[in-house]
């Protein structure tokens, strides 16, 4: 991995990332490989998760963390070695221990999809490796950052509980 997506600014409901492909990012088909797609969706949500304020720097101070519970990724595209793309992540929702989020993967200047995630996480105790709810700053903060899937289709397969609001 010689590269690393850089921000490319922090909107206040939509966090991005730009990357260009490399060639060790593609397979024998000559396009972007499924395995680097979730690298730069795993990358994404490391950023979604710093600018809600629950990334690693909340880990070391808290010892407490997401872990993924489900996901449905939908393939759309391609990219190529050499093309700049950007990844686009939006909080749709929140309940008492989870986050739903999305993630659009496209090629840029065009936009042209090339992937979508969706993704449900929950909220863990690293002590006792078990969920918690989030604390009342938290759940504001997720309320006031959540904005909906935007563009992004959902698989209607992944639910919160009770929505925060």
């Amino acid at each position: 991995m010689s590269e690393k997506p850089e921000k490319t600014g922090k909107k206040p409901s939509l966090q991005e990332l730009q990357t260009r492909i490399i060639s060790d990012w593609t397979d024998y088909n000559g396009h972007l490989n499924v395995t680097w797609i979730t690298y730069l969706f795993d990358l994404a949500t490391d950023n979604l998760l710093d600018w809600l304020r629950l990334g690693e720097a909340y880990v070391r101070a808290e010892n407490r963390s997401t872990f993924a519970l489900a996901a449905h990724v939908r393939y759309l595209g391609e990219a190529h070695e050499g093309q700049l793309v950007t990844l686009r992540s939006r909080l749709v929702g929140a309940d008492a221990k989870r986050i739903h989020y999305v993630h659009a993967l496209s090629r840029a200047p065009d936009d042209l999809p090339v992937a979508t995630l969706e993704q449900l996480s929950i909220h863990v105790d690293l002590e006792t490796r078990r969920s918690v709810a989030w604390s009342k700053s938290q759940a504001e903060m997720l309320v006031a950052a959540s904005v909906g899937a935007g563009d992004v289709p959902l698989c209607g397969a992944i639910h919160l509980k009770e929505v925060l609001r």
